[in-house]
């Protein structure tokens, strides 16, 4: 059975994605964000 576990990481802006397997995938939030459109209503329920 392959477990999967995902975290925020503060110091790398990134999201670990760990498997027990041993596999490390790391995903750059601002890199996955570049293109990202946003409305102002979507703006809008990110604060509350």
């Amino acid at each position: 059975m392959n477990v999967i576990y995902a975290e925020y990481n503060i110091h790398h802006n990134s999201i670990d994605i760990t498997t027990t397997a041993g596999y490390l995938l790391r995903i750059d939030c601002r890199e996955a964000e570049k293109g990202l459109k946003t409305t102002f209503c979507s703006e809008f329920f990110l604060y509350f």
